[in-house]
C-alpha cells in the first residue's frame, strides 16, 4: 500500500468506517475543502436499483461534490471487488490528470483494498462443489455455510456479507482454492500518497444510529421499495441486509415488527464486522 513519501504532490484520501458512522458528510466536507470528487467504495450503492435499503447519498448530498460509482449499474449486472478496482483505477488514472487530490469514501474493505492494493489470484468457479454447497444451504440453512466459511478463512467471514449466500458460497470457493487464477489490473500512472480517516464512536452510539437509520429507512418508504423489486429477489444483489429481511413478511411469515428488529439486528453484525477488518487493515493517518 501507498505511503506518505517527500515529493508526490498527488493524494488519495480514504474515508472509511461502519454503516452509519458519518463517512458520506466526512468525505463531501473535505471533496468541498480540496475541489476533489468522491469515489464511492460501498458494495451496495454501486446498483441503481437500491436506494432507501443502502442509504444511498441524497440528492442534495450529491449535489455537493461529484461523485463516481453511486448507482453505477443494475442489480441485472455481475459486479464484485475485480470489477470496481479494475474501473476505480482507470478512473483516478484519468482524474489524477487534472487533480492533485481524489477521496475514496465507503465501507466496503475488499473494494477498498482490491483498488489499492490489487486482488489475490481468485480460484476459478467449481460447479462440483458449487453445488454441494448449495445442497448445504438447502439442508442445513444459511448458517452452515457461516460456520463452514468461519472455520476455513475468519478475516474474509468478517470482511463480507454473510447473510448473503452466494456471497458466502464464493467465499468458500476462494477460501479452499480451487485452480487458482488472477487477473492483472491497470496499474497507477500517477506517484500518489494515501492518507486513512478511519472513522469511529462509541459502539452503543453507532448502534443507536444504526436503529435511527433503519426506522428513517421504514418511514421513508423502505417497504415499497423492496416490495417493488420482489421479483427479482433470487438476483445476488437482493440477497442482502434491509432487503432479504422483507422477503418472509411478504410470504405472510413474519411480522413488521420483525422485520424491522431482523434490519436493526443484522445492520448492527455488519457494522461490527466491517470494525473488525477496518481496524485490522487500515491504519488511520
Amino acid at each position: 500500500m501507498r505511503i506518505f513519501a517527500a515529493g508526490m504532490s498527488k493524494k488519495i484520501i480514504v474515508v472509511t468506517g461502519p454503516t452509519a458512522v458519518g463517512k458520506t458528510d466526512e468525505a463531501i466536507r473535505l471533496a468541498k475543502e480540496l475541489s476533489c470528487p468522491i469515489l464511492s467504495a460501498d458494495s451496495r450503492q454501486v446498483y441503481r436499483e437500491l436506494n432507501i435499503g443502502v442509504a444511498r447519498p441524497s440528492e442534495e448530498q450529491l449535489s455537493q461534490a461529484t461523485h463516481y460509482f453511486i448507482a453505477h449499474v443494475s442489480i441485472h449486472e455481475p459486479y464484485n471487488a475485480g470489477k470496481y478496482a479494475e474501473e476505480g483505477r482507470k478512473l483516478i488514472n484519468s482524474l489524477f490528470d487534472t487533480h492533485d487530490h481524489l477521496i475514496v469514501c465507503g465501507g466496503t474493505g475488499l473494494y477498498i483494498k482490491a483498488l489499492l492494493e490489487g486482488l489475490d489470484p481468485m480460484p476459478e468457479r467449481n460447479p462440483v462443489l458449487r453445488a454441494e454447497l448449495e445442497l448445504m444451504l438447502g439442508q442445513q440453512g444459511i448458517k452452515a455455510l457461516q460456520e463452514e466459511l468461519r472455520s476455513l478463512d475468519e478475516r474474509r467471514f468478517s470482511s463480507i456479507d454473510i447473510q448473503n449466500p452466494q456471497r458466502l458460497i464464493r467465499a468458500i470457493e476462494i477460501a479452499r482454492g480451487a485452480d487458482p487464477s488472477g487477473s492483472m489490473l491497470p496499474a497507477f500512472r500517477h506517484d500518489f500518497v494515501t492518507r486513512f480517516v478511519r472513522m469511529e464512536t462509541d459502539r452503543e452510539q453507532l448502534y443507536e444510529r444504526i436503529n435511527s437509520r433503519v426506522d428513517q429507512m421504514v418511514d421513508a418508504g423502505l417497504e415499497r421499495e423492496v416490495r417493488e423489486l420482489g421479483d427479482l429477489r433470487e438476483l445476488n444483489a437482493l440477497q442482502t441486509v434491509g432487503y432479504s429481511e422483507w422477503w418472509p413478511y411478504f410470504d405472510g411469515h413474519i411480522s413488521m415488527e420483525e422485520v424491522i428488529s431482523k434490519i436493526k439486528q443484522h445492520t448492527r453484525n455488519y457494522a461490527k464486522r466491517q470494525m473488525t477488518w477496518i481496524r485490522n487493515q487500515f491504519q488511520a493517518g
